[in-house]
C-alpha cells in the first residue's frame, strides 16, 4: 500500500493526537483516529489497524494497576451482550463498499461524540435492559467500525457505576470487542495485507502519543482534565458533523450523476 507523503504526515498527526487523547482521558483513540480514515486508501484496511492499535493501548492501560480497577459485577452481563454484538458487527461491515463504510464510520463518530458530551445522562437510561441493548450495539459498532465507546460510558454513568472503576471496566469491554472484531475479520479473510504497512508507518507515533498523553494526564488538575476532555469531544463532534455532511452531499451528487 503506497500512500502519498501528505497523507502519511497528516495521518501521523491524527493518530498521535488520538493516542494522546486516550492517554489523557482513558478513552477516545478510535473516536479521534476514525476521523482520519479518509486519509487512508482503504477503510477496510484502516479499521483493523484502529482495532489493533486500540487493543494495544488498552493493554498498556490495564498493565498500569496503580489507577485501574474493574467492576466485574457490572461488566459480566455487558460483556456477554457486547461480544454477541461484536460477533455480528464485523461480518456485516466487511460487505460494505468503501463509500458506505466511510460514511457509516463518520456518522457513528458523530453520534458517539455527541452522546459523550452529555455530562449527566438521564435517569431512565440506567435500566438494565437498556444497558444490555447498548452493550450489544456498542460491541457491534466497535467490531465493525472501531467506534461507539461513549454510548456504553453514558449507560455506566447513568447506572451509578463507581467512577474510580469506570476506566478499567471500559478497557476490558473495549479490549474484548477489539479482539473479537479482529478475529472475525481474520476468519473471513477480510484483513488486507496493507494493514501491516499501516502498523509500520503509524505504530511508533501512536505509542509516542499515548506516552505523551499519559504524562500530561498526571500533571492536569481535575478541572483542567474535564475541560480538555469536554473540549476535545466537542471538537470531535463538530468535525464528525462536517465530515458527515460532506460525504452525504458527495454521495447524493454521485447518485444524481448516475440518475
Amino acid at each position: 500500500m503506497v500512500l502519498p507523503a501528505p497523507s502519511v504526515l497528516a495521518f501521523t498527526g491524527v493518530t498521535f493526537l488520538a493516542a494522546a487523547f486516550r492517554g489523557v482521558t482513558g478513552f477516545g483513540y478510535s473516536l479521534v483516529a476514525a476521523l482520519g480514515l479518509g486519509l487512508l486508501p482503504s477503510a477496510q484496511a484502516g479499521i483493523p489497524f484502529l482495532l489493533g492499535a486500540d487493543l494495544v493501548l488498552t493493554a498498556l492501560l490495564l498493565l498500569d494497576r496503580r489507577g485501574v480497577s474493574v467492576d466485574w459485577r457490572v461488566l459480566r452481563p455487558l460483556l456477554a451482550a457486547g461480544l454477541l454484538g461484536a460477533a455480528c458487527g464485523g461480518p456485516l461491515a466487511v460487505g460494505l463498499d468503501e463509500t458506505t463504510a466511510r460514511l457509516v464510520v463518520t456518522v457513528a463518530v458523530l453520534g458517539a461524540a455527541g452522546v459523550a458530551l452529555v455530562r449527566r445522562p438521564p435517569a431512565w437510561l440506567a435500566d438494565r435492559r437498556i444497558g444490555i441493548a447498548v452493550a450489544a450495539l456498542v460491541g457491534g459498532l466497535i467490531s465493525a467500525f472501531a467506534v461507539g465507546g461513549p454510548l456504553i460510558s453514558a449507560w455506566l454513568l447513568a447506572s451509578g457505576a463507581e467512577r474510580h472503576r469506570l476506566k478499567g471496566t471500559l478497557a476490558v469491554f473495549f479490549g474484548a470487542a477489539d479482539i473479537l472484531g479482529l478475529a472475525g475479520r481474520g476468519l473471513l479473510g477480510a484483513i488486507e495485507p496493507g494493514v501491516w504497512d499501516l502498523v509500520l508507518l503509524y505504530g511508533v507515533p501512536t505509542l509516542l502519543g499515548f506516552a505523551a498523553g499519559t504524562l500530561l494526564s498526571a500533571r492536569l488538575s481535575p478541572v483542567a482534565w474535564r475541560r480538555l476532555a469536554s473540549g476535545g469531544l466537542a471538537g470531535i463532534a463538530a468535525t464528525g458533523l462536517v465530515q458527515a455532511l460532506i460525504q452525504a452531499l458527495g454521495k447524493a451528487f454521485v447518485a444524481l450523476g448516475h440518475g
